[in-house]
């Protein structure tokens, strides 16, 4: 009897050691709440659940530094500390950090959502990865937002960039857009903005020189998006984003993006692929193609600036009540 219940007990540890031994730790280096961000985790959670890493295989240690960047490293080296398995790196900031604090790490990073990891220098190109690191991007199709641009204001010459200009992936994507500028037939007015306290005031610079303006996707600039949207509307400045969020918010009158939903979705796919033994170095950044990127528009704001839907957006089922 002794015997029978001894090997049970032994049983029971062997197997409760072999799940423990199972379960995978990823760490979430965060870089601030916010509607997006919480979006792209959910999302990189899902793409992990896609690949069989379901909440019950994966103990998730998540943090985040509240857009502080001030405090990332004391982040970074507690969460490495606990040795995870991957370390996923929200925004850039927190993923450029990493890289450099990070290198002698023996677990791979993946980052989400950057708007461009060849210019920030995470990956070298657009068709591999570093050495433990890769990951997905939110990076635009910038003819195909030219197009819409044109597709949804007929008139506009003029575009205002609103953009971070202490993110690099946010003037990462300015120098994009102005890059197809000439093919567009439309030109730029870059304004940049280093503290969202600020972003009323260079709105309000921007009435009278701009016909619209852009935000680029950046967390500063998106924690702003109220005080926007009230200066530009005084002015009746269209406001067009590459954050769909914004538009569902009242905050912008259009969006045409790739969600933050789907570049999580994608990097939690490939941390999936990472820990069942695939080299980051040889998986590619996700980037959304032109077919993948999605139009919206908020029908409220249309009114409100006394715009009517254009012919050539007509059929696009993309107009909110």
């Amino acid at each position: 009897m002794l015997k029978g219940i001894a090997f049970a007990v032994a049983f029971a540890l062997a197997a409760t050691s072999a799940a423990s031994a199972q379960t995978k730790r990823i760490a979430i280096a965060g870089w601030g709440p916010h509607p997006t961000l919480d979006e792209a985790i959910a999302g990189f959670k899902k793409g992990l659940a896609d690949e069989g890493f379901t909440a019950d295989k994966v103990t998730f240690d998540e943090s985040n530094v509240n857009f502080d960047a001030a405090l990332i490293p004391q982040m970074l080296t507690r969460l490495a500390g606990a040795q995870p398995d991957l370390m996923a790196t929200i925004a850039t900031p927190v993923s450029v950090a990493a890289r450099n604090q990070l290198r002698t790490r023996t677990f791979p990073l993946v980052f989400l959502p950057i708007a461009d990891p060849i210019h920030t220098g995470l990956v070298p190109s657009w068709d591999k990865g570093d050495r433990l690191i890769t990951g997905s991007s939110v990076a635009l199709d910038y003819p195909a937002v030219l197009d819409f641009f044109k597709k949804l204001l007929p008139n506009m010459k003029r575009v205002g960039l609103l953009y971070d200009t202490g993110d690099d992936s946010s003037k990462a994507a300015v120098d994009g857009m102005e890059a197809d500028a000439a093919k567009s037939g439309l030109s730029f007015v870059r304004i940049g903005v280093d503290n969202p306290n600020e972003l009323a005031q260079r709105v309000q610079s921007a009435v009278g020189r701009v016909d619209a303006l852009f935000t680029v996707a950046s967390g500063r600039i998106q924690q702003g998006m109220a005080a926007v949207s009230a200066t530009a509307d005084r002015a009746k400045l269209p406001v067009i984003t590459s954050v769909p969020q914004a538009v569902q918010q009242n905050y912008a009158l259009a969006a045409f993006a790739v969600s933050f939903g789907q570049s999580g979705e994608a990097a939690g796919r490939i941390a999936g692929r990472i820990l069942k033994g695939e080299d980051p170095a040889k998986i590619p950044p996700y980037r959304a193609n032109a077919a993948e990127h999605k139009p919206m528009i908020n029908g409220a704001k249309l009114k409100a600036l006394g715009l009517t839907v254009p012919p050539a957006l007509a059929d696009c089922k993309c107009v909110s009540d």
